[in-house]
């Protein structure tokens, strides 16, 4: 992969994941200084639509492994691409591969996928609309688990994330709402999230935001925030 810092390596079974997985930190640099710029040895971050793991595995690199990753991806294509990813960079205890979706509810719901390549994105959790609101018809749907984080968290005792990275195609604010109490907490210092401007949802999201102390630090690209809590005097 193209991170200059250190070598990432990844298992390619399509042309999604040769073509834009393999040259992630040239499509989002923004993402990879928000990594180097804000992590810490020590923290913990949730990758929220980890995909192939490509921003797990900057961190897992620029951090030498003294992080813990949570990287989620409910895909069934893409969940074995990640996981042998953290294999090919010996990263299995620092990243932990989670097949799951995370929504406002805690159930089991359709996931529908745009197409069926390993690496690739674009797919909807409960109801078929992609990032700009439009419906689309599915290649094929698969009944997926689904927790809020909130929910998530408390059952299996995760720490709680310093870093927070959502990146999901269109149900970032129904994550954000079944995250309220990790939102809340102080431990989490920075979010980058991913969203389509013109969707219907940013108001909301920059409410809830700003709701548990977070402003926007800054745009890094034309459609991801970063955002940190803001600190009391």
């Amino acid at each position: 992969m193209d991170y200059e810092r250190h070598p990432i390596y990844m298992c390619v079974d399509s042309w999604i994941e040769d073509d834009v997985r393999l040259h992630s930190c040239g499509k989002e640099p923004g993402t990879v200084e928000w990594i180097e710029g804000c992590f810490k040895p020590g923290d913990v971050f949730y990758d929220i639509g980890a995909n192939v793991g490509a921003y797990s595995l900057v961190a897992f690199r620029f951090l030498s492994g003294n992080t813990k990753i949570y990287g989620f991806e409910p895909g069934f294509v893409t969940f074995p691409q990640l996981c042998r990813n953290i294999y090919l960079n010996g990263a299995a205890e620092a990243i932990v591969p989670l097949q799951v979706a995370i929504s406002d509810q805690t159930s089991i719901t359709g996931f529908h996928y745009q197409n069926l390549l390993s690496g690739g994105a674009l797919h909807a959790l409960r109801t078929p609309v992609d990032q700009y609101g439009k419906r689309f018809h599915p290649v094929f749907t698969l009944a997926t688990l689904s927790y809020r984080l909130d929910d998530f968290v408390r059952q299996f005792g995760l720490p709680l994330p310093n870093h927070l990275k959502i990146d999901v195609d269109g149900t970032e604010y129904q994550i954000l709402k079944g995250s309220e109490e990790v939102l809340s907490h102080p431990e989490l210092r920075s979010i980058l999230i991913e969203f389509n401007e013109k969707h219907g949802d940013v108001f909301e999201i920059q409410r809830l935001l700003e709701k548990n102390g977070f402003v926007l630090h800054s745009w890094q690209n034309e459609n991801s925030v970063y955002c940190r809590r803001e600190l009391q005097p």
